[in-house]
């Protein structure tokens, strides 16, 4: 039994239900955030530092304005990305109310106190990237390690993270090919463990745009006219990977990217599956189960017309009378089963509509890399003219007084 439920102050999952209102998965839920934002955090710190000046460039004049993160300086940065570390680290433990030991970044931060130094000092150092990167690596493994033993979800979620931020580094073709030849396999079979854990639509979102991407990644590789070139596609693959990480981390839900006429899509979607599938149905159970019983049903009230005493309108009477209580008995029969498996199934149908839409608003990067040579697929929302700002159609335009 994991961490998570070994805590005496609370009662055990199997006494209360698993369920997302459960507080223990909902803690396991932030561990396993945590843990996808921590491996993404690392795989950036390394990267980082695999491409760091081999000497920190300290400004001798105040900056025009606040430094950012893009501009602070190696070690700085560096200082930053363990701070961050440590951060996650005391959360997963606090959520698994783990007591032991935590992995320590001290070794890799004993490569960067001296080379930060203000120039005045006069000591400016030398960046020693190798020792660096050995003391972050050694640190990733303690990591990986410690979260295994901890959880083995949070232990796949730190994976995840690092994988998927390598995976949309910029590079050449041959690096492009090379991280998608094989790799999402793996990525989303990791998705598909911790699917239930994650933000709700993240992982089968995610898991679709992943092969999307992998296709594409495939044709451009063998030369298809086309798709894009690499160099088109290493350009948006960043941007897609911030989108990954947003909806895997609940920072953006995959619904907010649709609108009205995504649900109008899957709504029609899902009628005409609905249709489908009852006919099917009732094709299904029309010679072994309707056609009996309505031979029956015609049977009793025949002979039950036929042995009514009477005039002929009487007979009829009593035919229909017959006639309309088997029909009700026979609907009230099939139709208590049928609605309880539609809604059973129509939950799933709903749920794979939704994704496969929202998987399509989430490649929005795919799209303009496709848009650059003509093959991005052509929807409703591509065909018809955007307005300026963007609004629906079904939202008046702003008048003259209206802008600012």
């Amino acid at each position: 039994m994991s961490p998570l439920h070994r805590a005496g102050d609370l009662p055990l999952a199997e006494d209360t239900g698993r369920d997302d209102a459960y507080p223990l998965l909902r803690d396991e839920r932030a561990c396993v955030v945590t843990a996808l934002r921590l491996g993404w955090w690392m795989a950036d710190a390394y990267h980082h530092g695999q491409h760091a000046e081999p000497s920190p460039a300290v400004a001798t004049h105040p900056p025009a304005k606040l430094s950012n993160l893009t501009e602070m300086s190696t070690p700085r940065r560096m200082r930053m990305y363990l701070d961050g570390v440590d951060v996650a680290l005391a959360q997963i433990a606090a959520l698994t109310r783990h007591t032991g030991q935590l992995p320590d970044t001290s070794a890799a931060r004993a490569r960067l106190p001296e080379l930060d130094r203000l120039p005045d000092l006069d000591q400016p150092g030398a960046l020693d990237l190798e020792s660096l990167l050995l003391a972050l690596d050694d640190l990733n493994v303690e990591v990986l390690r410690w979260a295994m033993a901890t959880n083995l979800r949070i232990g796949l979620a730190y994976r995840l993270g690092r994988s998927l931020a390598d995976t949309v580094r910029p590079g050449d073709a041959t690096q492009l090919l090379r991280r998608f030849n094989g790799r999402q396999i793996q990525l989303s079979r990791w998705l598909d463990e911790l699917a239930s854990v994650l933000p709700p639509y993240s992982a089968a979102v995610v898991r679709r745009s992943l092969s999307a991407w992998a296709v594409v990644v495939e044709r451009a590789g063998r030369g298809d006219p086309t798709e894009p070139d690499a160099a088109e596609l290493s350009r948006e693959l960043r941007n897609q990977g911030d989108l990954w990480r947003g909806v895997l981390t609940g920072g953006l839900h995959p619904r907010d990217l649709l609108d009205e006429e995504d649900y109008a899509v899957v709504a029609r979607n899902l009628i005409i599956r609905d249709r489908r599938l009852v006919a099917q149905a009732a094709r299904g159970i029309f010679w072994p189960v309707l056609v009996p019983l309505l031979v029956v049903l015609f049977a009793v009230v025949g002979v039950s017309a036929a042995a009514a005493a009477g005039s002929p309108t009487t007979r009829a009477a009593v035919a229909l009378l017959g006639l309309g209580a088997g029909l009700a008995a026979i609907w009230r029969s099939v139709s208590g089963p049928a609605l309880a498996v539609a809604a059973e199934v129509n939950r799933p149908l709903l749920d794979s509509e939704l994704t496969a839409r929202m998987a399509l608003r989430l490649d929005r990067p795919l799209a303009i890399a496709r848009r650059s040579v003509g093959t991005a697929p052509r929807t409703r929302r591509q065909r018809r003219p955007e307005s300026p700002e963007g609004r629906s159609k079904y939202v008046a335009p702003l008048s003259p007084a209206d802008l600012p």
